[in-house]
């Protein structure tokens, strides 16, 4: 059996309601058996348990996610996968997907912008969010000296932390780019690591609160309190093993530690549908929209510019990767700047009445026109009610039941 056809049964098993009463089931066992092992002197058993069960966590929400997170729902995510899509395919390879503009800058787009696979862009927010798991497990067990410290800090990172109900995987997947920031944190304390000093200022355990602190800055609310748990959860330790009467009391009050934590907070409760915006509609393919968009990309020459209404603008440049004259709904805050909008609205009303100016679809580069269902074709004119400024003509190269419609623009 193919890869595809597994994760297509996979996704479809997980789209159904039935199975998150069996996912959280599944977790519950995980963290029974991490604070099981944890009791029993088998920390590095504790964290192996919790880790899998985390990433069994993880996966059973991300593998739902087709399509590119936040497209269509968020103003700034959908730029950036507007962009991403002309970095990965159109000429020239400067400006941006709104012919005129400036480029967005955006770490996907850069990922394009290098030609990597666009389904490796399309879902490096999901491979983001692996990396900060992998990076929870390892960094607390690489920079604090105690082991078991060490994993009892990652256990309850990957648990989601002391307070419940929180999961720094929303901030992850709609800013991916954090991950190069706990990265490069991460970089810098691995080298302060090896100065004798600065573990001696510190101490074994405070050095690896400095990791997060630029993710904190940030993003104010789920990394932010991940940090501050990963912050307490040394010196709580240390207090457990202070007021414990023994050893053994001190054990079984961590293991509790780690069951409430990790059963009342992070991956347990997490729900993307209702946290994060825009997952509900990433779970799925508009193949209507997709067919004349794999049309475009496959027969528009990479410098044409394509004419469609705001609707279906960031689709286009981020499927067929190709420009557009139109850009997105407004946004806001952060909303595109058009120049020549009077010249770009001219020639865009000339090609809906059908009869594109010409000398202003030459300087656009405009040569195609996609219409979506309930949009008026433009009408046949005939050469004589053509003013005398030259115009070009409109010819249906593609048409689908769903009354998609791409014309293109040639010379009379």
């Amino acid at each position: 059996m193919e890869i595809g056809s597994i994760l297509d049964e996979a996704r479809a098993i997980a789209g159904q309601g039935a199975s998150i009463p069996a996912l959280r089931c599944m977790l519950l066992l995980f963290v029974l058996l991490g604070a099981a092992a944890w009791r029993h002197r088998r920390p590095g058993l504790s964290l192996l348990f919790l880790t899998l069960g985390s990433t069994l966590g993880l996966s059973y929400w991300l593998i739902q996610t087709v399509s590119p997170l936040g497209l269509g729902t968020d103003p700034r995510l959908t730029r950036d996968w507007a962009q991403a899509g002309v970095n990965a395919f159109a000429e020239p390879r400067e400006g941006g997907f709104v012919w005129g503009t400036e480029a967005e800058r955006s770490l996907v787009s850069t990922l394009a912008a290098l030609r990597l696979p666009l389904p490796f862009v399309h879902h490096f927010p999901q491979i983001a969010a692996f990396l900060g798991l992998f990076l929870l497990v390892a960094l607390p067990a690489v920079l604090i000296k105690n082991k078991t410290t060490g994993a009892l800090t990652a256990a309850l990172a990957i648990g989601g932390g002391l307070w419940p109900g929180v999961s720094p995987y929303d901030a992850l997947l709609l800013r991916p780019s954090l991950l190069l920031v706990l990265g490069a944190g991460s970089a810098v304390v691995l080298v302060l690591a090896r100065q004798r000093r600065v573990r001696r200022w510190f101490g074994d355990h405070a050095l690896f609160l400095l990791v997060p602190f630029a993710l904190a800055a940030a993003d104010r609310s789920a990394i932010a309190l991940m940090v501050v748990s990963i912050l307490l959860t040394p010196p709580l330790r240390s207090a457990l093993r202070r007021i414990s009467p023994s050893p053994d009391r001190a054990r079984i009050a961590e293991a509790w530690l780690l069951f409430f934590v990790a059963g009342g907070s992070g991956l347990f409760w997490w729900t993307p549908p209702r946290t994060l915006p825009g997952f509900s509609e990433a779970t799925g393919v508009n193949e209507a929209l997709q067919k004349p968009l794999d049309w475009l990309s496959l027969n528009v020459p990479p410098g044409d510019l394509i004419l469609t209404s705001p609707t279906y603008s960031a689709a286009v440049a981020a499927f067929s990767g190709r420009r557009v004259l139109v850009p997105p709904p407004d946004g806001g805050e952060g909303s595109i700047e058009l120049r020549e909008p009077f010249r770009r609205a001219r020639l865009r009303d000339s090609t809906l009445q059908g009869a594109p100016i010409a000398r202003l679809a030459d300087a656009f580069s405009l040569g195609y026109l996609l219409l979506g269902p309930g949009e008026p074709s433009p009408p046949v004119r005939a050469d004589e009610e053509s003013p005398d400024e030259p115009r070009l003509k409109l010819t249906l190269v593609y048409s689908d039941l769903e009354d998609f419609r791409v014309f293109r623009l040639v010379k009379k």
